[in-house]
């Protein structure tokens, strides 16, 4: 998904427990909510990360990602969104869980489609979520 929303007006923000890992270390970031990019979880205090998700960024966000990063329980990664000028087009929270995943409905469903054939999501189906139309994926993601 980081490469699909990557641009030069495109940030990431990650929550959980992530002090301890590569990600949190990575230049550019704040840990401030910006625009819409808030926090998902308000107890317990969890770490917060705003990264810029420039083409250029995402292979280093993705090495930092898979260095010690986990994505079950509370002992990493527990909420991801990507937001393109400042409008949340990815969200994955609850430790990225079924039913808790959507996606902007300006993604192309041949993305999806494609995500869907490398396994990387079992499917999906289109809902209204909020204001704009969203497709919630019927499966575990990865953010990478």
């Amino acid at each position: 998904m980081m490469r699909t929303f990557a641009s030069e007006e495109s940030s990431i923000a990650f929550e959980g427990n992530l002090a301890s890992g590569e990600l949190f270390k990575l230049e550019g970031g704040s840990h401030h909510e910006v625009g819409a990019l808030r926090r998902a979880t308000t107890a317990p205090h969890l770490d917060f990360l705003i990264l810029p998700l420039s083409p250029i960024r995402v292979p280093e966000i993705e090495k930092a990602i898979r260095s010690k990063i986990a994505f079950s329980g509370y002992k990493g990664i527990i909420h991801v969104q990507i937001a393109v000028k400042d409008e949340i087009v990815f969200g994955a929270y609850d430790n990225l869980g079924r039913d808790s995943v959507i996606v902007n409905g300006t993604i192309s469903p041949g993305v999806l489609d494609d995500l869907v054939k490398a396994e990387t999501l079992r499917g999906y189906s289109p809902s209204l979520r909020t204001r704009s139309e969203r497709m919630v994926l019927d499966s575990e993601v990865s953010p990478v």
